[in-house]
């Protein structure tokens, strides 16, 4: 699933679903979510477990400003920053294939934002390990949003948020923090946030 700028709305649908950084798909069921008192609650996914996986090619890579490209089957692409881990930059190649595991994301910040306007959300992905600490054929990376959004439904129960952007893109994350989990339980639907949320990646060299 990658997550790209221009994330295409699906709040019509009867079951709004996402997309990351950069086509995207939902992290969690939303209609599940529908609300704080929803007849059924969210499925909760354990914390660190894998959501989803995703395969594509790399389509371009700027070792002058240590980014990596990746291209989905769909046209999607995965841009990734390889500032901190150059030595990754020389061992991938243009054309290789690759294979992309997406852990449950976690929110890092949760502020309300009364009268803000909504955003959409600023993503970056930036690669945490490289060969010595994920494996020569594979490496580490973290993918991180932030913006203000719309509290559409929460499912205070299993601490499920069902957020939307500026773009009207929406999906649902749960807040497994227990700061935070205090922080969302005071949060009603039509809410504005500030929110910050984390997912690790792991990316697989399938040569």
């Amino acid at each position: 699933m990658f997550y790209h700028s221009n994330d295409r709305s699906s709040v019509g649908r009867r079951c709004a679903a996402v997309a990351v950084v950069v086509g995207l798909s939902s992290w969690l069921s939303v209609c599940a979510a529908a609300d704080s008192v929803a007849s059924a609650p969210a499925p909760a996914v354990q914390s660190g477990a894998t959501v989803d996986n995703e395969s594509g090619t790399v389509s371009f890579i700027d070792k002058k400003n240590s980014i990596i490209v990746v291209s989905g089957s769909g046209g999607q692409q995965l841009s990734l920053n390889a500032k901190d881990h150059t030595d990754v930059l020389d061992r991938v190649r243009i054309g290789d294939k690759i294979a992309i595991s997406y852990q449950e994301p976690y929110v890092t910040g949760l502020t309300r934002a009364k009268g803000t306007p909504l955003t959409r959300m600023a993503r970056t992905v930036k690669v945490t390990q490289s060969a010595a600490e994920a494996g020569k054929d594979g490496f580490q990376a973290v993918r991180t949003y932030n913006g203000v959004v719309e509290i559409t439904a929460i499912n205070h129960k299993q601490h499920v948020l069902t957020i939307a952007d500026a773009s009207g893109a929406a999906h649902s994350i749960k807040v497994t923090d227990p700061a935070l989990v205090k922080a969302a339980s005071s949060l009603v639907r039509h809410d504005h946030v500030q929110i910050g949320y984390e997912s690790a990646v792991t990316v697989t060299i399938v040569r």
